[in-house]
């Protein structure tokens, strides 16, 4: 027997299972009065899915469409979204570190402010764990800094 979504015109809604399709609504289980049967939720149809995650947003004034409106509009919708779901889902919030520099030897692997910290724990000098992590990244002798400002 199939399950259903009914509501009644005091307000509550209930889910009951039914012989079929073409059964009787049945009636309310609070006030007795005849019910409605209610539209199928989405989920039903295959069409619920987690909203877009943070790393699908663009990153860039042209990848806004260089600013405009409508676009911004669009994916900040997109991304209240995704930031609702990952508060009532927290296991599937994405992991994002603050990022210090994404240009250059930082272009496929970003250096993060929590990695500069740490390379500058023991110089005391934020310039110098920087080239350091760009000759990390390069895996050359160079000393670009890449410390995007």
């Amino acid at each position: 027997m199939p399950v259903y979504d009914y509501a009644c015109a005091c307000g509550v809604r209930f889910e009951t299972m039914v012989p079929s399709w073409s059964s009787p609504a049945p009636g309310c289980p609070s006030c007795g009065e005849l019910t409605r049967r209610r539209p199928p939720s989405p989920a039903v149809h295959g069409r619920a899915a987690p909203p877009a995650a943070m790393s699908t947003a663009p990153q860039s004034w042209e990848g806004l469409n260089n600013g405009d409106r409508d676009t911004i509009t669009h994916w900040r919708r997109r991304m209240d979204a995704r930031q609702e779901f990952e508060s009532r889902h927290p296991e599937h919030a994405e992991h994002r570190d603050a990022i210090a520099a994404h240009e250059g030897a930082f272009e496929r692997r970003p250096l993060t402010y929590k990695e500069l910290a740490a390379r500058a724990a023991t110089s005391k000098d934020a310039g110098t764990a920087a080239a350091e992590a760009s000759r990390a990244r390069s895996g050359a002798g160079t000393t670009t800094t890449g410390a995007g400002d």
